[in-house]
């Protein structure tokens, strides 16, 4: 009888260590400093302990400005880095059974734009990123209309906002471009233009919008 006890105690607590293994808060803490150079690992230490009891995470990063943890749960992460750039994480779930990290970094001037990475939970980068996520194009935004692709050939750049959901595993995708736009330019574009849902399906992020 103790002898199950033991074997029992040591599954309760290998579950355990697996649960925490894959919380966020643990797969940040043990983010490398090279993937997320402004802020020390006493930086991220600080930020979770003081979302956790309720304060006001914010910090001094390396180079003397200050990072705001602004929400954190099991498996999502949202970071104000500085006044114009953001960090955002989730775990998302794969077919075998294991998770991958999905990071995406936003920068916002008059617009914003995103990147996206993927990395094991070890913190291995996992490439091609097309393999997880293929980009929209400019048409992907709307719907077909001749005129509205004579107003695109304006904008000289293409920037486009990534969004991770903390409920879920969808993301959406914005395309920004009109805010670097005339007026008019804007007006006009962003009436005939959609955001993009995207749905994770165990092995990628696929275009869920109907156009």
């Amino acid at each position: 009888m103790k002898k199950l006890i033991n074997i029992l105690f040591a599954a309760i607590l290998l579950f355990a260590a697996k649960a925490e293994a894959q919380n966020m808060r643990t797969i940040f803490l043990e983010m490398p400093d090279s993937i997320l150079p402004l802020l020390t690992s006493t930086n991220r230490a600080d930020c979770t302990d003081f979302i956790e009891a309720g304060m006001k995470a914010r910090v001094t990063n390396r180079f003397d400005g200050h990072s705001e943890l602004l929400e954190l749960t099991t498996d999502y992460l949202k970071m104000k880095m500085t006044s114009h750039t953001e960090l955002q994480m989730k775990l998302l779930p794969i077919s075998n059974g294991d998770t991958i990290i999905c990071m995406i970094n936003t920068v916002c001037a008059e617009a914003c734009d995103s990147h996206i990475r993927f990395f094991t939970k070890g913190w291995k980068e996992l490439t091609p990123q097309k393999k997880y996520f293929t980009s929209p194009t400019i048409k992907d935004f709307f719907t077909a209309n001749t005129s509205i692709n004579k107003k695109l050939m304006i904008a000289d750049m293409y920037l486009v906002e990534l969004t991770l959901s903390a409920s879920s595993t969808d993301m959406i995708a914005k395309y920004t471009m009109p805010g670097y736009m005339s007026q008019e330019d804007s007006l006009f574009v962003s009436k005939e233009m959609h955001d993009i849902k995207y749905i994770w399906n165990g092995k990628k992020f696929v275009n869920n919008t109907q156009k």
